[in-house]
């Protein structure tokens, strides 16, 4: 007597290896490809987080000499003791920041000569409350405007140097001519 295995079609049928494989490794390629996604995603949230602390900063720090007279725009311990030594409340989010603070004549002085030398500061982590770059203690009496450059740099998220700079013109007065 022999048996034979009956084999019914009627039944469910079953996946072979191979498509089993196969279904695994698109599965997992389209997970790979998911978390590659959010990951991106994630690292241009950041950057753009750390555009927007740096914006607020710069928009911060200007707002801060424009409460000034003219004589304080342009006196150097004024300056670097009011609004350098002051952290901004939105730098928080800014990893390695260096903060550079000018203060220059804006047009040639009455005599015609340019000067050579501007008010300037940085501010980093080796010198949190500002450093003194250059000093020229006679942009008040030389010059009608002077000009101010704040300039950010900072290392973002995916280890790239990142720059941001605002500049403002102020004349005697607060009032350009």
């Amino acid at each position: 007597m022999t048996f034979s295995p009956k084999i019914s079609s009627s039944g469910p049928g079953a996946f072979t290896l191979v498509e089993v494989l196969i279904a695994i490794a698109v599965s997992a390629l389209f997970g790979l490809a998911a978390f590659a996604t959010n990951e991106r995603l994630l690292v241009a949230l950041k950057s753009q987080k750390e555009s927007t602390a740096a914006t607020m900063m710069l928009q911060e720090r200007m707002e801060t000499f424009r409460s000034l007279s003219y004589s304080n725009v342009c006196d150097t311990s004024y300056v670097s003791t009011n609004v350098v030594s002051t952290a901004t409340t939105s730098e928080a989010a800014l990893g390695k920041l260096t903060e550079q603070i000018t203060v220059s004549g804006y047009v040639l002085d009455p005599n015609g000569t340019a000067s050579t030398h501007s008010n300037q500061w940085q501010r980093n982590q080796t010198y949190p409350s500002g450093n003194a770059i250059d000093t020229n203690s006679t942009l008040a009496t030389n010059y009608d405007l002077v000009k101010v450059d704040v300039l950010l740099t900072w290392t973002s998220a995916n280890a790239r140097t990142r720059t941001r700079d605002l500049a403002a013109v102020f004349g005697k007065g607060n009032i350009a001519p």
